[in-house]
């Protein structure tokens, strides 16, 4: 009695699969004339052109109860009739294959697609500016510009737990000095190594993105607020805390699932401390190159008692060899920025403006600490040092007096007093090398 047991659905499967490919062998084999053909007679090459766009179209649609649709590189080496030497020789790469053949988007789709993803994202930054940043442009403002004087205290480039403990305390007890009207933070007061394509190293900085915010609000706005109960604080954006308004509007699910969400304005306790921002960008920026251009445009202009620009505060956004006079070229009024880390000075001025005087400070932040992964050679070389100024401004004669704190290795000076490092901050410092 002979055997009928019927081939099993996985068996027929396989049986169709290898005589479709045995096929497709051969119709490779037929059609491999046809780059030489091409070579000889380059008109052949839109017809055959034609030819492989309708075969990855036929390969595309086979039956479905063998294949899921596909047109990649490896179903069509399988079940192709024509050869990959060929596809390469009249059309170049599989991806611009499928397209020819209108199975995948065009470049120009892709762009147009691209562009519409980018915009809505750039969308959902702005809106979540307009409710957690933009309202504190300009908020809590104290300054009397009428005064016949205005001491200002300005400092930059914070890094958070990069900040430098022994520039701290000095920043501290020159504050109770000199009872400023305004207490300005130049930008950069966080770091935030966590949102960014440059700080990578496993095991540096291992800090929640609301423990970095806490390390500076605590230390520097808190005590700040508690010295100077009336004063005009205000917060100037710069790149680094630009980076946090993207994170949160674009990544809220990500980083309440790691427990460190919060607006922009709870993180740093804006309205508990009344603290103002200088945030004049829109946040609306679909490009890198936009995101640039928008974050330069966080300044503040104080006036002088006529009315005039007499005093500009800016992060930065002019680099390079004589920041500070680029700075004061583009403003032409006296003033400051940070952003460089290394202190500079500049001097100009017009018949209409009279001399104006640009100052740009160091850093709040220990050199050694916030360079060291990826400044080459000493620092010191960089001319990066920690500093901040005392600005007093006299609206009616249209005058400043600003002096520079220099916080050294292991002293400081300012206003006819020295300070020294204690053994406990240089102990800091030396932890901010650690991984």
């Amino acid at each position: 009695m002979s055997d009928t047991t019927e081939p099993t659905v996985a068996e027929q499967r396989s049986i169709a699969i290898s005589g479709m490919m045995a096929d497709a062998r051969s119709n490779r084999e037929a059609n491999s004339h046809l780059i030489e053909a091409v070579r000889q007679d380059p008109d052949l090459a839109e017809s055959v052109r034609q030819e492989l766009c309708a075969d990855l179209r036929r390969v595309f649609e086979l039956p479905r109860e063998l294949f899921p649709p596909s047109a990649s590189r490896e179903r069509y080496r399988q079940h192709g009739h024509y050869s990959e030497q060929l596809i390469r020789y009249t059309i170049g790469t599989h991806a611009e294959f499928k397209r020819r053949a209108g199975l995948d988007e065009t470049m120009a789709d892709k762009r147009v697609y691209s562009n519409i993803s980018k915009t809505l994202r750039a969308q959902d930054v702005m809106h979540y500016a307009e409710k957690h940043v933009k309202p504190w442009d300009g908020a809590y403002d104290r300054l009397d510009m009428t005064a016949e004087q205005v001491v200002l205290q300005i400092g930059s480039d914070w890094h958070s737990r990069y900040t430098d403990p022994f520039g701290l305390r000095v920043w501290g007890e020159v504050r109770d000095m000199v009872k400023p009207d305004g207490l300005r933070y130049n930008g950069d007061m966080v770091d935030f190594p966590k949102l960014s394509k440059h700080r990578q190293l496993p095991g540096h900085f291992p800090l929640t993105i609301k423990q970095e915010a806490d390390s500076f609000v605590n230390p520097v706005m808190r005590a700040d607020r508690e010295a100077c109960p009336d004063a005009d604080m205000k917060i100037i954006m710069g790149n680094h805390d630009a980076r946090l308004v993207y994170a949160l509007a674009e990544a809220p699910n990500a980083l309440y699932q790691l427990g460190e969400y919060a607006g922009y304005d709870k993180m740093f306790c804006l309205d508990e401390l009344e603290v103002g921002l200088v945030a004049k960008s829109t946040f609306l920026n679909p490009t890198e190159r936009m995101k640039r251009r928008d974050i330069a445009k966080n300044w503040e202009v104080l006036y002088d008692s006529n009315g005039q620009p007499f005093w500009t505060t800016v992060h930065g956004f002019l680099t390079g060899t004589g920041s500070a006079m680029k700075h004061l070229v583009k403003f032409m009024t006296n003033g400051t920025n940070g952003h460089m880390h290394n202190p500079e000075t500049a001097s100009s001025g017009t018949l209409a403006t009279g001399p104006v005087r640009w100052f740009q400070t160091g850093c709040m932040a220990f050199p050694h600490g916030v360079g060291d992964e990826y400044m080459p050679g000493p620092i010191e070389a960089s001319g990066w040092a920690t500093t901040f100024i005392v600005a007093r401004l006299f609206p009616r004669h249209r005058h400043v007096a600003v002096e520079e704190c220099h916080i050294g290795r292991s002293m400081a000076y300012f206003g006819g007093y020295t300070w020294e490092i204690t053994p406990e901050e240089m102990d800091q410092r030396q932890a901010m090398l650690e991984v």
